[in-house]
């Protein structure tokens, strides 16, 4: 069942309709399937979106969604099976949804700062729930064990928040994501299209995931530590709360 992801168009768009096409239970609970959908499912090392579903009164509360084979399913606290085919109010938490942009946004913006600086190093994991922050990045030169400089890193992050560069994400085919992204270990079909993201001028990436307008709103963003063993550095990061 195909469900419209309504929450690539804007990622501050906390609110808007959809209908519920299916109820059922699996075995990570009750869950239900819309039409569209403004929850970002849990994926990309990005935690799901929470909130709740209005009709006529009745208040479905969401508390995860996740991608399940083809379907989008939003699970629930009991059986809502009666509720198929009407049309309700979808509203997110919009504090929990900003802090996961952002901190989603910051991972790409560490993994672009390092591949430009240590050219060895090609991000190939993120980690962005709260408090729990990393990106991983491989190096196929055994002798890869330089050492990162955490101020460097931080001063390029400072740098390219008061620059501000925009930060564009749209969707590709196949075979233009091949080309504008080279150096992938994967490939989808040319009749299929996929999204990609790009901060400034640095290199294009495939996300899902949801960013922030303007990298200003990383204010307090830095690298804390980073760790290399067996090839593997995994570099952890925070964003300062107000």
């Amino acid at each position: 069942m195909n469900t419209v992801l309504s929450y690539f168009k804007d990622t501050y768009k906390f609110n808007d309709k959809a209908t519920i096409k299916a109820s059922g239970k699996d075995e990570n609970g009750y869950f239900i399937i819309l039409d569209q959908t403004v929850f970002y499912p849990q994926g990309g090392g990005q935690p799901s979106d929470r909130g709740l579903i209005e009709i006529g009164g009745i208040v479905i509360p969401i508390h995860i969604v996740k991608f399940v084979a083809n379907d989008v399913k939003h699970y629930t606290d009991q059986n809502y099976s009666h509720l198929v085919g009407q049309t309700g109010i979808c509203s997110i938490d919009q504090e929990m949804r900003l802090l996961h942009a952002k901190l989603h946004t910051s991972g790409h913006l560490i993994s672009n700062i390092i591949e430009k600086l240590y050219p060895d190093w090609r991000a190939v994991k993120g980690h962005h729930f709260p408090d729990q922050c990393y990106v991983e990045f491989l190096s196929e030169n055994e002798d890869s064990n330089n050492i990162i400089s955490n101020e460097i890193v931080n001063d390029k992050i400072k740098q390219a928040l008061e620059k501000d560069d925009l930060l564009t994400a749209f969707e590709v085919s196949g075979s233009k994501l091949e080309e504008l992204c080279p150096n992938l270990t994967y490939s989808i079909p040319n009749n299929q299209s996929a999204r990609i993201v790009r901060i400034g001028d640095f290199p294009f990436s495939p996300c899902g995931g949801t960013h922030v307008k303007s990298l200003r709103e990383l204010k307090g963003l830095q690298v804390t530590k980073y760790k290399i063993k067996n090839n593997i550095m995994k570099i952890n990061y925070q964003l300062a709360q107000d």
